[in-house]
């Protein structure tokens, strides 16, 4: 009884080990398949502070809120909160 186990056992090993595929080992493509990836420009890590910015659309007057001003979308325009203007005299 012991020997149909093993042996199913070490069926089932063998037959995984072929099934495995490291993903280190070389593409086994053509070179006319292989397609090179575009050169991506690297950015400057923007760095925004974490605060809650409204902003409207001016195209259809749409008010909504972004967690920081970096994620106001291009065109739309910031609101800035009312009652923070200050007068700073420098003597």
């Amino acid at each position: 009884m012991k020997i149909p186990i093993i042996l199913t056992l070490l069926l089932i090993i063998g037959v995984g080990a072929f099934l495995y595929v490291d993903s280190s080992t070389p593409s086994t493509k053509a070179p006319e398949e292989v397609q090179e990836t575009p050169a991506v420009e690297e950015e400057e890590p923007a760095f925004c502070i974490q605060v809650i910015t409204p902003a409207r659309n001016p195209e259809t007057g749409e008010i909504r809120e972004f967690p920081t001003p970096c994620d106001v979308p291009e065109g739309w325009e910031p609101i800035a909160p009312e009652g923070l203007e200050f007068d700073l005299e420098v003597n």
